[in-house]
């Protein structure tokens, strides 16, 4: 209490002493009632409910108003039948309001002598009333009639609707019910379960927005789109080829299908164009420059991701049961894995964004390409995408045992690093199969498996205590489902929750090898926990590569999974200063340096980040030779000819120090040129050279191509046309 009466012996004590000890009480009871919950005007019980047609009751209640509790302990009969409408209908309002009333008047005597004592009998009150009124208040009547408006000081606890024939309807005003902290509680703790649930999806906003972009970035507009397609309808019908025609072939360098490695004097790399093999080569693994590194996180199959924290992203609640696993059909189940795919990074003289750009704008070749810039000499960089997420191997696993499975949908990318479960019954035998794998059609698709784990008996846990299983990091991406299958044949029980608890997923359990049968009832218990890091962006040293006598060229064999929204680039230093490969100076490497330190550069988000795996002899370094030779396959011509052309598309040229020929082989025999014309192309700064040759009717042959440089950067071809007329 803020304020106390005080009291002491012999003292005299006054009527005004004694209302104090109420009146502080009482103002310090209404000043916690507005300073904790509020000082608004607020009720609480006062339910009312029709009795009769055109009568209603209210419950007793108590009217808040500034802190002050005005209290109505009986019930009261409200008689609406006055009110009733004579065509339409009419809403009555149901008000309450308070005063202090004072009451229980009883006899007591008063001194007016103090020398008798002698005293005077009167009748006063004894109590002072907080009292609740009730009032009931019309408002018009009306086709679609509207609540009246209550006066100042009173609270409206309920609207009653009448009809000429009596009460229609009772709507309880109950945004003007007393704040409870029960039912807060209540709320409140839902709130939290649903906090649970979609806070993983919310906090990782930035992430898709990131992809979002990353998707959108570049697309062509509409308009472009069309005329492009009118452009390219035009070029169809304009391109013509030579009137005696009788056979033409291309090859651009894309692949090794129409070369013919083996052939005597071969010295050349088929590699997003024809190019000089290398002088000399060096190869290391991906490897960390320290082994302990502290920034990111390393696991046993040298997956390696920036720090992180597991946190709980997926998550399923409220005990209802358990299910035994072992009563279901014992079985081999036959797994298909993922695996890492592989992209490969180029970066030096021999390679450039060329040979991809070429094939792309000219021939709509299916193949990818990267290009970030290039400077004097067309010093190049280029990157060949084959997978974007996982690759699928043909090699198989099988698992024998009983097999349940839960399906659920990822709202938001995440890495899973653990899953808990929780058994109620753990059977004296039998490790655990945990499988991570897609699911097709809504069910469990163990040939598209993601990760595989196998947790012994003697880790299992009874619930409530969970069972946590660490997983190797495995992306899950946002808008697809996966599923959970766990395969065992011990006599284990998984606890379960309610189906109505979890309506983004179903528990399935196995009925033959290939069959699986859901049960919408209810849902397997558990916990998805995902990789939330430390930082968005990571440097990590990597070991340096070196090569006596130089390194221009390298190439980059990265085992990698790199999600929309995050980037993984590599940097090299050279001169002192860290370089990202791929950048616009051409200069990096023409200094051929003997080593080159490296590092790998994580950017994301806190919910999402590339992953890279350290592989053997993922790291080339060399520098190319001075000398080209490539022989094709052998061509048969379906008719002799005697008039051939050749033509070679070339980039890089240098006219001083770059030289380039053909010849043609047939039956040991070797043709010579009869003419060569260069010229440059007017699109993409190109050359095509153009040899001519007339050998004595001919119908197969195989082309050797001849190239030499001496000090200048070497040049690259990227398409061979053999024309046979």
């Amino acid at each position: 209490m803020s304020k106390q009466v005080i009291s002491r012996d012999r003292q005299e004590l006054q009527a005004a002493d004694l209302n104090h000890i109420g009146d502080y009480a009482k103002a310090d009871i209404e000043q916690l009632t507005r300073d904790s919950v509020s000082n608004a005007l607020h009720y609480a019980g006062g339910s009312v409910t029709t009795i009769s047609t055109t009568e209603a009751s209210i419950a007793p209640f108590r009217l808040y108003k500034e802190g002050a509790a005005y209290e109505q302990d009986t019930a009261n009969t409200l008689d609406l039948f006055t009110h009733l409408p004579l065509v339409t209908q009419r809403c009555v309002a149901i008000t309450v309001w308070g005063e202090s009333v004072e009451t229980d008047i009883e006899p007591r005597d008063f001194l007016i002598d103090l020398t008798t004592n002698e005293t005077q009998p009167d009748a006063v009150a004894m109590t002072r009333l907080n009292k609740a009124n009730v009032n009931m208040v019309p408002g018009s009547e009306s086709a679609d009639p509207q609540p009246p408006t209550a006066q100042q000081q009173t609270l409206v606890v309920a609207l009653v609707y009448l009809t000429t024939g009596g009460i229609d309807r009772i709507e309880m005003q109950t945004q003007h019910l007393l704040p409870n902290a029960l039912t807060a509680q209540t709320r409140v703790g839902k709130l939290e379960v649903w906090r649970k649930q979609a806070e993983p999806a919310i906090s990782s906003i930035a992430t898709d927005l990131a992809s979002l972009s990353m998707k959108t970035n570049g697309l062509a507009k509409h308009h472009q789109v069309v005329e492009m397609a009118g452009d390219i309808a035009r070029l169809k019908n304009k391109l013509n080829l030579p009137s005696g025609l009788s056979s033409y072939q291309n090859d651009y360098f894309l692949d090794d299908l129409l070369t013919d490695s083996g052939a005597v004097g071969f010295n050349a790399d088929v590699d997003n164009g024809l190019l000089f093999a290398p002088d000399a080569t060096a190869a290391i693994g991906m490897a960390l420059f320290n082994p302990f590194e502290p920034a990111v996180h390393r696991t046993d199959n040298n997956v390696v991701l920036p720090k992180y924290v597991d946190k709980a992203r997926i998550q399923t609640l409220g005990y209802a049961g358990d299910i035994s696993i072992s009563q279901y059909q014992t079985q081999t189940q036959v797994l298909k894995e993922y695996t890492v795919p592989v992209t490969r990074y180029n970066y030096g003289w021999r390679h450039n964004y060329w040979g991809g750009w070429y094939s792309n704008y000219w021939y709509n070749r299916n193949y990818h390409y990267g290009y970030y810039g290039w400077g004097y000499g067309y010093y190049g960089y280029a990157h060949t995408t084959y997978e974007t997420r996982y690759k699928l191997e043909t090699v198989t696993n099988s698992i024998n045992g009983a097999i349940i499975a839960q399906t659920f949908l990822v709202s938001n990318s995440m890495w899973l690093t653990q899953c808990g479960l929780q058994f109620t019954q753990v059977g004296a035998t039998g490790d655990v199969n945990l499988i991570i794998c897609e699911a097709d059609g809504g069910k469990p698709n163990l040939e598209k498996t993601l990760a595989q784990v196998t947790v012994s008996q003697a880790d299992l846990h009874k619930y409530p205590v969970e069972t946590n299983v660490p997983i190797p990091p495995v992306l899950l991406e946002s808008g697809k489902r996966y599923a959970i299958a766990i395969i065992t044949q011990g006599d284990h029980r998984c606890a379960t929750v309610s189906g109505s608890n979890y309506t983004q997923g179903t528990l399935f359990f196995g009925t033959d090898g290939e069959y699986f049968q859901g049960d919408l009832t209810k849902d397997l218990m558990f916990t998805l926990y995902a990789a939330q890091f430390n930082q968005a962006r990571v440097e990590v040293p990597l070991q340096s590569i070196s090569l006596a006598g130089g390194i221009s060229d390298l190439a980059l064999d990265v085992a990698q999974v790199v999600p929309d929204g995050t980037e993984l680039f590599f940097e090299m230093q050279v001169g002192g200063k860290w370089l990202k490969l791929g950048e616009q100076d051409s200069a990096h490497l023409q200094t051929t340096p003997d080593i080159i330190p490296l590092r790998a550069v994580f950017m994301g988000t806190h919910d999402l980040a590339p992953m890279l795996t350290l592989t053997n002899n993922a790291i080339t370094g060399s520098r190319p030779d001075n000398a080209l030779v490539h022989w094709s396959t052998t061509r048969t011509l379906p008719a002799p000819s005697s008039n051939i052309q050749i033509q070679l598309v070339v980039a890089k040229w240098d006219d001083i120090n770059h030289s380039l020929t053909a010849e043609l082989h047939e039956n040991g025999n070797t043709h010579l040129p009869a003419t060569s014309t260069l010229v440059e192309e007017p699109e993409g700064g190109l050359f095509r050279l153009t040899l001519s040759f007339t050998p004595t009717a001919i119908s197969s042959y195989a082309v050797k191509t001849i190239g030499q440089r001496n000090t200048a950067n070497p040049f690259s071809i990227l398409e061979r046309t053999d024309v046979a007329l």
